[in-house]
């Protein structure tokens, strides 16, 4: 509308024409809002690091430690919910650690270990495909299977815990052929926590 014809249209008119303008921005940016759903999450995420993977083994670059790592930072951990994955993994001590305020150490710990464990894992890469099989929802989360097949023929199978967290899609667990993370770095550190050597445990 012209600045002109603002001036020839009633005060009610240009209040409705105001009114209509707001509202419709509104629409927009509710429809904005709107979260992409687990399955699309899971996608993005397949096609991110399948890309950037095949870029480093492409460029002779998949047994660079420092460019994998780099890699799972900027692809992967932002994927992650630290808060819910770091009590899966520290369970019934979560409120021996909140005691001894060492929650942020914890989550920051618990995210180094995965960051290494990839790390190892990724640095196999031989042009392997990752597939997303299924998405399926369990209570509020969803369990994204998704299989990584090898130019041998090998597959392995890797699941994702994800839950909703604001607008976003995180993963909170994950199990590699059934092989839970979170049970597993539980189990490490278990002997210690049962001593209260929550910084052993950590550490």
């Amino acid at each position: 509308i012209t600045a002109p014809s603002i001036f020839r249209l009633g005060h009610s008119h240009i209040a409705c024409r105001i009114f209509a303008l707001l509202l419709t921005g509104m629409i927009s940016l509710t429809a904005r809002a709107e979260p992409i759903s687990a399955e699309a999450t899971m996608q993005q995420l397949i096609h991110a690091v399948s890309n950037d993977l095949d870029g480093l083994y492409k460029t002779r670059r998949i047994g660079d430690r420092a460019a994998i790592e780099a890699l799972i930072r900027s692809d992967i951990v932002p994927a992650l919910d630290r808060d819910r994955l770091t009590r899966r993994v520290l369970r019934q001590y979560w409120k021996d650690v909140e005691a001894a305020g060492r929650t942020t150490d914890a989550q920051h710990r618990v995210i180094e270990s995965l960051v290494r464990t990839y790390a190892v894992a990724l640095s196999s890469y031989a042009g392997d495909t990752i597939t997303l099989v299924s998405v399926a929802a369990r209570d509020k989360n969803y369990i994204a299977k998704t299989r990584l097949r090898r130019p041998t023929g090998e597959t392995i199978q890797v699941d994702f815990n994800l839950a909703l967290v604001g607008d976003r899609w995180l993963i909170n667990d994950m199990a590699v052929d059934g092989i839970v993370v979170s049970l597993t770095l539980f189990n490490a550190i278990q002997p210690l926590l049962n001593e209260k050597n929550i910084e052993g445990a950590l550490n």
